[in-house]
């Protein structure tokens, strides 16, 4: 992690005189999370984990950030299909083998199945975001949404009532540059996305 929440502060201060510098870490690790959890920008492959016989429940960690969706899980290089526990049935539950399916529970775990029996390993690809609870953020996306991560802050602490750096009008105009911000980044990656037109057969 190599910038912390003060290296953006001297980004915020001189909108919001007087704003303590607690808060804007505060708003900061708020809107960096909200940030990346809203645009899915940040797809990377977790640290791999390590499956053990007969034990099906496992923690998405990462010491980067915190999983905000699973986009894949490949298990001995099979990749495994997302379900849902409603669907497998509760009297197939004790089913071994090769997992083939997972779900997602309690946001940060998933469980597979059918139970497996051999060691081996799961590699997840997952989005994920900053952690609120978080001193800073990585390199990378201080040099690329430093700007935009300081307008969501300035927009929420501004709108703070009763408060010497309070600015109805700044809070509208950095929300305002946020979600612009948002969305050109959805559509700037997007375009990285390489669209197949099937031709439907004639009728």
């Amino acid at each position: 992690m190599a910038k912390i929440w003060d290296d953006f502060i001297p980004l915020i201060s001189p909108h919001l005189p007087g704003c303590p510098n607690a808060s804007m870490r505060l708003y900061l690790a708020s809107t960096a999370a909200d940030f990346f959890a809203r645009t899915y920008l940040w797809r990377d492959q977790i640290d791999a984990i390590y499956v053990a016989p007969n034990q099906v429940d496992y923690d998405l960690d990462t010491d980067t950030g915190l999983v905000e969706s699973v986009i894949s899980v490949v298990y001995n290089e099979t990749p495994l299909t997302r379900t849902d526990l409603r669907i497998i049935g509760a009297e197939k539950l004790d089913e071994v083998g090769d997992p083939r399916e997972y779900w997602i529970y309690a946001d940060n775990s998933i469980r597979i199945f059918p139970t497996p029996e051999a060691r081996t390993t799961l590699k997840v690809y997952a989005v994920l975001k900053p952690n609120r609870s978080g001193t800073g953020v990585e390199d990378w996306i201080y040099e690329t949404f430093a700007d935009t991560i300081v307008s969501g802050a300035i927009a929420q602490l501004a709108m703070i009532p009763g408060k010497e750096w309070s600015d109805i009008t700044m809070a509208g105009m950095h929300k305002g540059l946020y979600e612009r911000a948002i969305t050109n980044a959805r559509i700037r990656d997007f375009r990285g996305v390489h669209l197949m037109v099937r031709q439907r057969p004639a009728a």
